[in-house]
């Protein structure tokens, strides 16, 4: 049986496919562009069971219903095939089938296991990774540490591995750890787009602004050259330095230029757009004009319950755009998931999901007192609604701003020192969300 760069068996191919399964694993990790040809290879070869198997999780990484539905024909079309399939394809498969049916905790559980045995593995550590991101990042971040602690043996000196390992330390605030990987990363792969974004994790949560706004800027270039979605994301990352500066104009040059163009219409890039304006819209910025288009973008996924995270995002921009309807609907939507008796229901879409998503509505309605009023009881488990520690900043940053403007002067103090207590000094941002207070 073939191997792959990694050493790792692959059951019914032979070298010339083999290389294309190395080619689209090593863009996948690295998030380069390309990795979608992975599409063509299975087209070109259906009868191998890892193109399949590929495939189908290239198509889950989406967060749509739609793309989740497209993954079902691979998924099925290998089954067939798994008698001849090898130990580590068949557990690849049960992990895929967890994640296909919203089992995410389970999911994870399964990818952690397959790379038990086979170490090598950074597409199944890859996958678990964007499961701890469905899971939250932060939430999951002892887990996702634990995870790659136990890979280091077998890939110390990887660039892939140290990206992913340089986050999960950012997320268990082991900030020194995580530099020192990121930077281990990037001299020996200089254009890694993920090493560069843990380190903006670990610089911006220090404080650090100066010198995370330089690395970034300078990394562009490379930057450029990766996949739109990593792209996008990082550029967000380095709007979120300018906004601790309250340098509006730097932040919506790049917002206009660089993130809100046409085409970005994949989830992960909707995202960054509306997190973004409303990061604008919180160091005193106005965006109006761009939130009817955001609502335009998201209309087709708007009603759909891929995890709460995403619904947060969506139900602040619909609101913000005044598209009652659609906001109406999605909110029965996620009232009618909350109430499903399935596991993720249970952790997180009844307990926190919906009122975090509710508390989004109101303030993007703005009833700042409702906002406030639904985020009190879950503000400390919010992170389990999905994204990573920056990115449910932006739900921090919504609970401090509805506590001051309900009048709730002392409460809003000793929220804003939990949200600054890493930094080594208060930014101009921290400045104006103290103001008043």
């Amino acid at each position: 049986m073939p191997k792959d760069a990694r050493g790792l068996e692959v059951s019914g191919a032979n070298a010339e496919i083999v290389a294309g399964i190395d080619d689209y694993v090593a863009r996948l990790v690295r998030i380069e562009p390309g990795a979608e040809r992975i599409l063509e290879d299975v087209r070109a070869h259906p009868d191998v069971p890892l193109l399949r198997l590929h495939a189908a999780a290239f198509l889950l990484f989406g967060q749509t219903g739609e793309l989740v539905a497209a993954a079902t024909e691979h998924l099925a079309a290998v089954e067939p095939r798994l008698a001849a399939a090898n130990e580590r394809e068949r557990a690849f498969h049960g992990a895929l089938r967890l994640w296909h049916e919203g089992a995410f905790h389970r999911a994870a559980e399964a990818f952690e296991a397959l790379t038990e045995p086979w170490p090598r593995d950074l597409a199944a550590a890859k996958m678990c990774e964007f499961l701890y991101y469905v899971l939250g990042q932060q939430h999951s971040g002892k887990r996702f540490y634990a995870h790659m602690a136990r890979l280091e043996d077998a890939n110390r000196d990887d660039p892939d591995y140290l990206a992913m390992a340089a986050f999960a330390s950012e997320l268990c605030d082991d900030f020194a750890g995580a530099e020192a990987k990121a930077t281990r990363a990037i001299e020996l792969a200089p254009r890694n787009p993920w090493a560069e974004h843990a380190l903006s994790h670990a610089l911006i949560r220090q404080g650090r602004v100066d010198e995370g706004k330089r690395r970034m800027e300078a990394f562009l270039p490379e930057l450029r050259k990766c996949g739109r979605i990593i792209v996008c994301h990082d550029l967000w990352h380095l709007a979120l330095f300018y906004l601790e500066e309250l340098d509006l104009e730097a932040a919506s040059r790049l917002f206009r230029e660089d993130v809100w163009i046409a085409g970005a219409d994949s989830v992960s890039e909707q995202l960054d757009m509306i997190a973004l304006l409303w990061r604008m819209e919180v160091a005193g910025g106005e965006v109006e004009d761009a939130w009817e288009d955001i609502a335009e973008r998201i209309l087709p996924h708007a009603s759909e319950t891929f995890m709460p995270f995403v619904n947060a995002h969506f139900a602040y921009a619909l609101a913000r755009a005044g598209r009652n309807d659609a906001l109406e609907e999605m909110l029965a939507r996620v009232a009618t998931r909350s109430a499903l008796p399935d596991d993720e229901s249970r952790r997180v879409w009844a307990p926190i999901g919906r009122p975090v998503i509710e508390a989004c509505a109101a303030a993007g309605r703005g009833d700042a007192r409702r906002a406030a009023t639904l985020l009190e009881p879950v503000i400390a488990g919010m992170p389990a609604i999905g994204g990573s520690d920056a990115q449910c900043d932006l739900f921090r940053q919504l609970y401090l701003q509805s506590l001051r403007a309900s009048s709730r002067k002392a409460d809003a103090r000793r929220f804003l020192d939990l949200l600054t207590i890493h930094k080594r000094r208060r930014t101009p941002l921290d400045g104006l969300l103290a103001q008043g207070l």
